[in-house]
Parts: C-alpha cells; sequence; structure tokens
C-alpha cells in the first residue's frame, strides 16, 4: 500500500489509500451512543423541572388551604393545578397543620421510552385560622 506525502518531513499527516472513509465508519460507530446520552440529559432536565414545579404546585395549594380550611380540598387542588395542569392534588387537614401532596407523571426518555415515572411532593404548613 503506497502512501501520499513519503518525500515530506513531517510524516504526521500522510494518508493511506486504505484509511479512506475510517472517520465515517467511527462516526457512525459513535453516533447512536451520542443520541442516547443526549436524550438521556434532556430527560433529566425535564424530571428535575417536573419534580420543582410540583413542590412549587405542593407549596401553592398548601398555601391557598390554610387560608380556607373548611374548603381546603377544592382550593388546594385549583392552585396547585395553576402550575402543573395535569396534577393530582390530595389534601388532608388535621389538626393545626394542612398537608397537600401532589403527584405526577412523567414520560420515558425520548425516542427510547424507557424511564417513565411517577413524581411526587408535599407541602405541610399550619393553619391560619388556629394562629392567634
Amino acid at each position: 500500500m503506497r502512501c501520499g506525502g513519503e518525500g515530506r518531513r513531517d510524516q504526521r499527516f500522510r494518508q493511506c489509500d486504505g484509511d479512506r472513509g475510517q472517520a465515517t465508519v467511527e462516526f457512525a460507530l459513535i453516533l447512536p451512543l451520542l443520541v442516547i446520552c443526549v436524550a438521556g440529559i434532556v430527560w433529566v432536565g425535564q424530571v428535575m423541572t417536573m419534580q420543582v414545579r410540583l413542590e412549587n404546585a405542593a407549596r401553592e395549594g398548601a398555601r391557598a388551604a390554610v387560608v380556607e380550611p373548611d374548603a381546603a380540598a377544592s382550593v388546594a387542588t385549583a392552585a396547585a393545578r395553576r402550575t402543573v395542569p395535569a396534577a393530582q392534588v390530595s389534601t388532608s387537614v388535621g389538626g393545626e397543620f394542612v398537608e397537600v401532596t401532589v403527584t405526577a407523571r412523567v414520560d420515558g426518555v425520548p425516542l427510547i421510552g424507557v424511564g417513565a415515572r411517577t413524581l411526587q411532593a408535599d407541602a405541610h404548613m399550619r393553619r391560619e385560622d388556629l394562629l392567634s
């Protein structure tokens, strides 16, 4: 096999005829792994964003429920669903505290479809009608 550039002083940059397409083959082998890594990073970002949104929704629901403990369930659900529309909200008023739990499902990794999970956040706040 003859390589070009044999007469040059710097032999590092010579290209042999048998090396044609090597970069394309290497890229074709690495591309699926790269796509999976990027999809995983996007998915982790979505999960983290949804968890923060759920925590904010639970806090909003609890804040609304402590102001009106008689209608805590409906007020907390309305407040939480402003932040996460598809969330399931459960409220419990017991003693001097209100607890709001918000649950939502996150889809799996795009293109692969694995990793779907259910996330949950809860918030506890003291009832305002008992504060004096």
